[in-house]
């Protein structure tokens, strides 16, 4: 049997050029402080591997969004025009209305993808005050067990009695899991 070719089409040009305008609106500080242009290609970048590798479906709700996220402005505040030429305040605008709206299934669609992407990156992650401990740090530096004290080294390739040997012996489970 031959194989096929799977055609992994990612965003159009077009779409991306919406998903880079919807970021930098939604990840700006405010109009004095831009998302670095090195950082929205590093989430356009990430955003069109993560699409590369969706269904059909997935990839058929995204243009979707993307074209009705680039031609509703007129409907939600107004403005004649694609979302990608709006200025940034009435981009603001709109994708605030728009999130408000019965469509905004739409944004929240687009809207999580782009915190996905965006937020992976190493700056914009420590930007939100995220340190990766939590409120209180690792569950084991409060008296807990280690979840290191209840992984077992296994052999790569262990004898026949030591694998049932192993496999008789009970389990114990760390205190306070």
């Amino acid at each position: 049997m031959g194989s096929i070719a799977i055609d992994m089409k990612t965003l159009t040009s077009r779409q991306l050029a919406v998903a880079r305008a919807i970021a930098a609106t939604l990840f700006e500080a405010d109009a004095l402080h831009p998302v670095p242009r090195e950082r929205l290609d590093l989430v356009l970048q990430d955003l069109r591997a993560y699409v590369a590798r969706v269904g059909l479906q997935t990839r058929l709700a995204l243009g979707a969004a993307f074209f009705v996220l680039q031609h509703a402005p007129f409907l939600l505040i107004g403005k004649i025009g694609r979302f990608t030429r709006l200025s940034g305040e009435a981009r603001r605008r709109y994708l605030e209305r728009l999130e408000r709206s019965r469509f905004g299934i739409v944004m929240v669609l687009v809207k999580t993808l782009l915190c996905f992407v965006y937020f992976e990156h190493p700056d914009a992650l420590a930007g939100t005050g995220y340190d990766a401990q939590g409120l209180l740090g690792p569950a084991w530096a409060l008296g807990a067990a280690s979840p290191i004290s209840r992984l077992r080294v296994l052999e790569s390739n262990p004898s026949p009695s030591e694998a049932s040997a192993s496999e008789a012996r009970p389990t114990t489970v760390a205190k306070g899991a």
